[in-house]
């Protein structure tokens, strides 16, 4: 058997499920299985930890009547004995419950427009599956009339392509703590460049997929925060052309940057000048405009005011992010940035570059 531990999250619940022993005279304890799942021995540690997060996730989506443990899951924390598991023989992927399928379906339409087609199809053909081995029950419960009631409409631009192995050796650098080195051209520029990443993981802005980490700057006690904060970057999936998994570990300093860490410290995303901010915005904007933001604030402590007959005062902690520089321009038409003085400048400039484009006509 292949080490099916160094396989992408997807995969691997699916190998695990197809070879995980089955019966109660076949439970194997966590220790036999990852022996079994990872012959090859490697970080047996992270492996083992992984596994019994596999397990897990398995459990919960799969329930007890399908992933067993002893002593039961049902018994919480075992502090002191050491659990065996196996999968019931009797228990089929088809078992599906209305309620598991209904959250299949959900998670369907509301990524149809978002994943690439690709990902979609897949998941449509899973879905499908298992719909029809309980069609009937299925379609006449009240969950099973509510996907024909829902739709989520698709971005302005669709989805991008990505290649599979590109993906697929993304996935085995994160999951394997190995450095990816990937082939990747600037937006804009028509080089390519080989660059070498020590992989966190995936963001999702929008629809578009990115790839952040940090360069490879080695393992020093000497790096300082700092300078490990100057080597993490953001690459947009679309724009790598190649990659593979080298041999070089992650170091450990990289695990102290999980995903939430990042975003929180506003490493992400673009930010306006390149400088991650936590700004008071102020909006001078139109009094019918601010039902929409009283139903979709732009933070926690949004506060709407009165400014003068026909417009309000909106103050707002926010990110000085790309992506509300954007909305600001999209919102120019009801709205005014009062604060702070260089978003409002940048909001001017981008809307005299637009007038011009029709001025010049």
């Amino acid at each position: 058997m292949s080490n099916i531990m160094e396989l992408p999250r997807g995969e691997r619940l699916i190998s695990l499920y197809q070879y995980f022993p089955r019966g109660e005279q076949n439970a194997k304890t966590l220790s036999e299985l990852i022996t079994q799942f990872n012959p090859t021995g490697e970080k047996t540690k992270s492996r083992t930890k992984l596994l019994e997060n596999d397990l897990l996730a398995l459990f919960s989506l799969l329930g007890e009547e399908a992933i067993v443990r002893i002593p039961s899951w049902s018994e919480g924390t075992i502090s002191g004995k050491t659990p065996k598991y196996y999968i019931n023989p009797n228990h089929a992927l088809g078992n599906f419950d209305n309620e598991n399928l209904f959250f299949w379906e959900m998670l369907d339409k509301f990524t149809a427009n978002f994943l690439p087609k690709t990902i979609h199809q897949t998941l449509e053909q899973k879905i499908s599956t298992v719909r029809e081995q309980h069609q009937k029950q299925y379609q006449a419960s009240e969950l099973g009339k509510w996907k024909n009631h829902l739709i989520t409409l698709p971005s302005i631009l669709q989805a991008p392509h990505y290649d599979s192995q590109i993906l697929a050796a993304i996935h085995q650098a994160i999951l394997s703590q190995k450095a990816l080195q990937f082939d990747y051209r600037k937006k804009w520029e028509s080089d390519i460049e080989t660059k070498t990443l020590y992989p966190v993981g995936l963001v999702f802005i929008d629809n578009i997929v990115y790839l952040t980490g940090f360069y490879t700057i080695g393992d020093s006690p000497t790096l300082s925060e700092k300078k490990q904060l100057a080597n993490h970057r953001n690459f947009a999936l679309t724009r790598i052309y190649a990659a593979q998994v080298t041999d070089e570990p992650i170091p450990n300093w990289v695990e102290t940057y999980s995903l939430d860490k990042l975003q929180k410290m506003g490493k992400l995303e673009i930010h306006v000048n390149d400088k991650p901010e936590l700004i008071q915005l102020k909006l001078k904007i139109n009094a019918y405009a601010c039902d929409h933001l009283r139903e979709r604030p732009l933070s926690d402590d949004q506060i709407i005011e009165p400014f003068d007959a026909n417009n309000k005062l909106l103050t707002a902690k926010v990110m000085n992010t790309g992506r509300l520089e954007e909305w600001l321009i999209a919102m120019s038409q009801l709205s005014e940035v009062i604060e702070p003085s260089y978003i409002r400048e940048n909001v001017i400039e981008r809307l005299k570059a637009g007038l011009s484009q029709y001025a010049s006509k």
